[in-house]
Order: structure tokens, then sequence, then C-alpha cells
């Protein structure tokens, strides 16, 4: 195990956006103030992006420590390699999730040494008072990370809940199961301030919860409003922005910060298009980051396609599906706090079922990628797959295929690395799969 390995000489991307500059100071400030909370007597939660329990969480004083990013922070500074070895050491397979392996190197290497792992970055990832799962349909590690990380911390409590949601059939309407799934997660959330409250030895503030999830709303609704602007041309921001300003999207929510964040981002998008500013000076080609996690070591990839002249205006990785007020029923009409989360989340994840159904053969994750084809005028699609991280990119392909056969071939590129493993990667292919990409572009352009 190479323990001693020096992080690789990280290139920097260039952003478009004041906002998206302002994530790096915004990121270490979470991950450093978990450390300042733990000082102060604070309970710390581990925890996973997009799991309803932020306003949960936040309104009982517990402090979160995302610990998908901090893997991503460790990947994209090209510091990621040794924990990766570490869990390996600890007979973890490289092929699981690799945000996971990296979590649970950190955790066995931190419990070995009773302190923070040398030169961990941004001082690293404290131990936790207790660890918060969620059983979904979109990520096997929110099952299982936490029970293997409590090989190293048996005393830590784990709380799993559980988030399903209505799958897609073309032959029946998900109303007629919705009810079922609310009342299921409003039993699991409930189950959750419970579990909280135990360990916490405090008592659920139901009215600041409700004025947390009110709150949250609110933020859905402008980072909605602030990522419609990018159907502009030229596009005042692109994706390689996007994988930056996402970042209070999912570990700011429920925060004043986090609706002051995106009310700037909001205000920087209409002046730079008032100015007709876009992501370059020359948009030839405008493109859809159709789906997968990116690779948090190789962001710079971006900056490549803009120097060929090609905009990513949209893309479906970390973006609000639609407004919260856009929804076919009135959330606001629904008062209690968990059933409200849950109502969201069944909302959230079913918004695209009506569509696809109309038209025979299509999918809701079809769907999207045609509504934002036609939205944004897209050239082309490019995708990538990360090969730790099955659940989420499993299907790319068969995506672009309904595409073609449901709506209409468009060109397409399907990138292949991983989110944190650099090993996987290779700059001089992947550029060259650009180039060819872009000249098939021109190509289809010119006929």
């Amino acid at each position: 195990m190479s323990e001693e390995k020096k992080p690789e000489e990280r290139k920097k991307r260039r952003t478009a956006t004041e906002a998206a500059a302002k994530i790096g100071p915004i990121q270490k400030a979470n991950i450093q103030g978990v450390a300042q909370a733990r000082e102060e007597g604070k309970k710390v939660a581990y925890t996973f992006i997009c799991c309803c329990y932020d306003e949960i969480i936040r309104a009982m004083d517990i402090v979160p420590m995302w610990t998908e990013t901090y893997a991503g922070i460790c990947g994209a500074k090209r510091d990621a390699q040794r924990f990766l070895e570490r869990a390996e050491s600890e007979n973890f397979s490289r092929s699981l999730c690799t945000y996971a392996l990296c979590g649970l190197g950190f955790d066995a290497w931190r419990e070995e040494l009773g302190e923070m792992p040398p030169e961990a970055p941004w001082g690293g990832q404290v131990r936790p008072d207790m660890m918060l799962g969620s059983g979904q349909m979109l990520c096997d590690p929110r099952n299982k990370w936490y029970q293997a990380a409590q090989h190293y911390m048996p005393d830590v409590p784990i709380y799993d809940v559980g988030l399903p949601w209505p799958p897609y059939e073309d032959d029946y309407d998900y109303r007629e199961v919705q009810d079922y799934y609310v009342k299921y997660i409003v039993k699991e959330l409930k189950g959750l301030v419970k579990f909280l409250e135990k360990h916490t030895g405090k008592k659920m503030d139901w009215e600041r919860l409700s004025e947390l999830v009110d709150l949250t709303d609110k933020t859905w609704n402008l980072i909605w409003e602030a990522y419609e602007l990018r159907r502009a041309v030229p596009t005042p921001m692109g994706t390689g922005d996007a994988m930056n300003t996402m970042v209070p999207m999912v570990f700011n929510m429920g925060t004043q910060e986090g609706y002051d964040y995106y009310k700037d981002l909001y205000d920087e998008l209409k002046l730079k298009i008032a100015n007709k500013e876009g992501v370059i000076p020359d948009e030839k080609y405008r493109l859809v980051w159709g789906g997968g996690l990116p690779s948090w070591f190789a962001l710079s990839d971006f900056n490549y396609f803009n120097s060929k002249g090609a905009v990513f205006p949209v893309e479906t990785t970390y973006r609000m599906i639609e407004a919260i007020y856009n929804f076919d029923m009135d959330l606001t009409k629904i008062t209690d706090p968990l059933e409200h989360i849950a109502w969201r989340w069944v909302k959230f994840w079913t918004y695209w079922h009506d569509r696809a159904r109309k038209r025979p053969g299509s999918h809701p994750d079809v769907e999207r990628l045609i509504k934002y084809i036609e939205d944004y005028k897209i050239d082309g699609i490019v995708m990538h797959e990360a090969f730790s991280c099955r659940s989420w990119h499993v299907g790319l392909i068969w995506q672009l295929n309904q595409l073609k056969r449901v709506y209409r071939d468009i060109p397409s590129l399907i990138l292949e690395s991983d989110i944190v493993d650099i090993s996987s990667y290779n700059e001089a292919d992947t550029r060259a799969r650009i180039d060819a990409f872009i000249d098939t572009l021109e190509a289809v352009k010119s006929r």
C-alpha cells in the first residue's frame, strides 16, 4: 500500500461564472465547519445527499458530514488513491463504489491512527456520532456503506431511511399507488426523528422544521428559475460550472446561505444574458450532459470541449427536474412537514411519467432528454459511464437507443472512466474521442 504517495498535480478548471468560482471556499468551509462543530460539542452525522433528511437534521442542530462529497474532494485533488488502496488492503473489492471505498479507507486509517491520516484534504473527515443511510432504488452503498464502516466504528449507531418511489410502467398511472409510498416514507421519517431524539437527547422543534421545509421549496424553485436562464444563446453557464454550483443544492439545502447563493447566481446569469456574454465567444455546438457523474479529477475536460466551440447549457446530473410549483399538486396545502417532504420526494421522481406515457415505447429518462434537446437547441449528447457506479450509470446506452427509436438519432459520445479512481482515466484517449465527436458534430451541421 502506498500511503506515502503524493497527489498528482491537478489541472485547475476555468469557470465562466463568479458563482462557480466561489464554491471552493464554500465547500472547504462546509468540511472544516464540521470539525469546529465537533469541538463545540455538537452532534455530527455521516450523511448522503438527496435523502430527504436535510431539514430534519438541521432542525435538530445536527451537523452533516457528507461522505460522498469528501470522497469527491479527494478525487478532485487527485489524492484518493491512497485511501482506495487502504480499502483494498481491508479486502474490499476495487470494483465497488469508489466513493464508498475512499471513505472506508479513510475511516479505517483514521481509526487505526487515532487521528486524521497525514495531510488529509481540507483537514479530513471527522468521526461521527451517528450514520444516516438511505435505502433507495438508486444507489447500493446507501444501504451498505455505513454498515461496513461499523467494522471500524462499532459504537456508532446507524439509521437507514427507506425512500422508494413508484416505478415507471406504461400501463398504469402511478397515482394509483402514490398514497402508499407517501405513507411508508412518512413512517420512515418518523422513525428517523425518534432515532435522532434518542441519540441527541433533544426533541424535534416541529415549527422550525416546517420553516426549513418551506425554505427548501423556495430554494428549489429559485434553482430551477436560475438554470432555465441557460436556455439563452449564447448560454451564460455550462455544465462544467454546474458541477460546482450544484454544491449548495445538495449540501446546503434548508439554509438561508443556500437560498442566497442561488439568488446571486440568478442575478449573475440575468446580467450575462443582458450583456450577451456566453461561456465562450464563439458558440458552435450546444451539448447536453445526458447522464453520469463526472470524473472529479478531470473537470478540465469541460474546458477542452469549450476550446472546440462546444458548450453544455443543460445536464441531467445534479439538476432539479422541475420547479415545486409546477408539480401536479399544491404542496403548500400539506402542513405536516414530514408528509410534505414525502410528497415532494414522490413527485420529484414521478414528474416525467405522464409525458412518457404519451409516447409509445418511451421512458421518463428519455422524455427528459427530449425536452432538453428541444428547449436548449441541443446538437449532441455526452454521457459518462463510471465503472464503479453501476446503479447510476447502468442504462445510459439503453437511453440513447430508445431516444433514437422513439424520437430521432442525434450525435452522441460516451466517455468511460470513474468518479474518484484516476487510474481509470487516460487524458490523451479522452481528448482524442472528444476531437472525433466534434468532427461528427461538424459533419452533421454541414449537412
